[in-house]
């Protein structure tokens, strides 16, 4: 698990953890349906390279890469990301500063779903793709053909790339899967990429999609018998036309004013209009998406490698509850970051059950003050990662009435004694001692079982290695067969199928991918390292300079004693 941390001076050194960060975070949101982080914290990382790095190229990528294994597809119209607003001030800003290219707007709601990519071929489709990378997407066409309301032709004879949202009714997953999943939105994405269908994992059946948009292609890229696109003036009309051909929109609330007094007025009326309809909702919708609605004047405004000048994403605000803090348990990361994650009392907000909340580093356990057994208040930023914020004093009995383990037995009984929480001086997985290094304590010992483990597994998951996942990891490292990444390459068959719940079939897939990532370039082979500081872009750069491998070594010695004496 990769930290959040503080710096009180801008540096390279934070600049590349603030885009380690982001990409990670991004991977886990985007692929994995795993968020750690509320949208608002990502924002603050966002944000903060932003500040630091105006042009970074962390900040023209949309989503993340596709995850190993899968079937990518390139967008021909790059689903992009949106600039975000989570107060009213930022709102208005936006308004004033686009009415000078129109004052009518498009108010959309904004579903806490899964991005979708449909392409229709002369009114039939022919492939559906994940946001992934923005760039980039996974083909999930298989899956998408089930979802109940993705027709397999529409009424029109044309080529187009409608956009919309994959979402779970709040009622179905009430019914089927509140019980195994955190929340819709995880279980939605999930179900939405699943390779294949399992019980209880989520079906691709019990979703939606809600489209929110349409894109044509132009020249080479349309069908010759393709019927040549609609002449649309306004986005709301292309809105309109979906809903004609047969496809299910998210809907939409037009705000246009005379001046831009009238249209702050329109506009805020329309975020009333759906904010009130948010509880009404039958899926989970996390803000609303404000638009220009003329397309032309769009065009003025044009775009950003990250998102459309002429489109903002106003975000709810956060939903709150109160539960019990009941133990702490510390983490080790790949780069030795030790992490606190906090179990709490079961308490549902927003609709979502949380039982574990992360509390980021150590200097966030001080700032807070809190203590195991504290009363806690819980909140869900952009309703999805739960969040302690401050602590509400000792709590009582009563606080934890009704609340139950997953045996049955009431947490009344098992109140904890208010103690501190333990900060560690030795690492918890290798018993090092740790080091304080600001917000952060870390373990710098490079053998240590969890660093190995998190660093083969970057390793493999960053060379796409698909079948090689954290539990088979684990087993190789307990084990004692791998002890470095070199010793990926030397595993046979037989070694393979001695571990737990390896078939001859699974052992030869998992030898067939290692070998398939004998032959790298060196920029691959650089960033698969996952070395402190050195990205993608790091890589590229250290590949061009350097013409042997002990040149490389030199620079990789380099660096590390440039770490170290930082």
């Amino acid at each position: 698990m990769v930290e959040q941390g503080t710096s009180k001076k801008p540096s390279s050194a934070r600049i590349n953890e603030l885009a380690e960060l982001i990409s990670y975070h991004s991977d886990l949101y985007y692929n994995k349906a795993k968020p750690e982080l509320s949208d608002s914290e990502f924002d603050k990382l966002w944000d903060e390279l932003q500040i630091l790095s105006p042009n970074h190229p962390q900040l023209q990528r949309v989503g993340s890469d596709p995850p190993p294994g899968s079937v990518k597809v390139n967008h021909l119209f790059p689903m992009l990301s949106l600039d975000k607003a989570n107060t009213s001030d930022e709102v208005l800003h936006y308004i004033t500063e686009t009415t000078a290219q129109g004052r009518r707007f498009v108010c959309q709601p904004k579903l806490d779903g899964s991005a979708l990519s449909l392409e229709y071929r002369r009114g039939r489709l022919v492939r559906a793709a994940t946001r992934g990378s923005g760039v980039r997407g996974e083909d999930i066409t298989a899956n998408a053909r089930r979802i109940a309301n993705v027709p397999e032709s529409i009424n029109w004879q044309g080529d187009c790339h409608i956009r919309g949202e994959v979402v779970m009714p709040l009622a179905t997953f009430r019914e089927k899967y509140s019980d195994i999943a955190p929340n819709p939105r995880n279980l939605a994405a999930g179900s939405l990429r699943q390779k294949t269908l399992k019980s209880g994992t989520g079906k691709a059946e019990d979703l939606i999609f809600l489209a929110y948009g349409a894109k044509f292609p132009e020249g080479d890229n349309r069908h010759p018998d393709s019927k040549n696109p609609p002449n649309f003036t306004y986005d709301s009309e292309i809105i309109s036309w979906l809903e004609s051909v047969g496809i299910e929109v998210a809907g939409n609330h037009i705000a246009s004013g005379s001046d831009i007094d009238s249209t702050i007025d329109e506009v805020t009326s329309a975020i009333e209009y759906w904010t009130q309809k948010r509880a009404e909702a039958d899926w989970e919708i996390d803000g609303i998406v404000i638009k220009l609605d003329r397309l032309d004047k769009r065009e003025l405004l044009g775009m950003t490698a990250h998102h459309p000048r002429w489109a903002l994403a106003w975000k709810f605000p956060p939903e709150e509850a109160t539960t019990v803090l009941m133990d702490v348990e510390w983490q080790v990361g790949r780069t030795g970051n030790i992490t606190p994650v906090s179990r709490v009392a079961p308490v549902v907000v927003s609709g979502v059950t949380v039982e574990n909340t992360t509390l980021h580093n150590r200097g966030e356990v001080i700032r807070l003050g809190i203590k195991i057994g504290d009363k806690v208040r819980i909140v869900r930023r952009g309703d999805v990662i739960p969040k302690i914020i401050e602590t509400l004093g000792p709590a009582k009995t009563t606080d934890l009435v009704g609340r139950k383990h997953a045996d049955g037995l009431p947490y009344a009984d098992s109140l904890p004694e208010i103690k501190n929480i333990s900060i560690p001086t030795i690492c918890p997985r290798c018993s090092s001692k740790l080091v304080e290094d600001g917000a952060f304590i870390r373990c710098m010992d490079m053998s240590c079982p969890s660093r190995l483990e998190r660093s083969i597994l970057y390793w493999c998951r960053y060379l796409e290695m698909d079948g090689i996942g954290e539990k088979l990891v684990e087993q190789l490292c307990s084990s004692g067969l791998v002890m470095n990444i070199a010793d990926l390459y030397k595993l046979e068959l037989s070694d393979i199928m001695k571990l737990e719940r390896m078939a001859k079939k699974s052992a030869s897939n998992v030898i067939k991918e290692i070998n398939n990532t004998r032959h790298l370039t060196l920029t691959q082979f650089i960033s698969a390292f996952g070395l402190p500081r050195v990205g993608p872009e790091i890589a590229t750069l250290i590949s061009s300079e350097v013409k042997t491998f002990e040149e490389l070594m030199d620079l990789v010695d380099n660096r590390n004693a440039d770490i170290e004496n930082d």
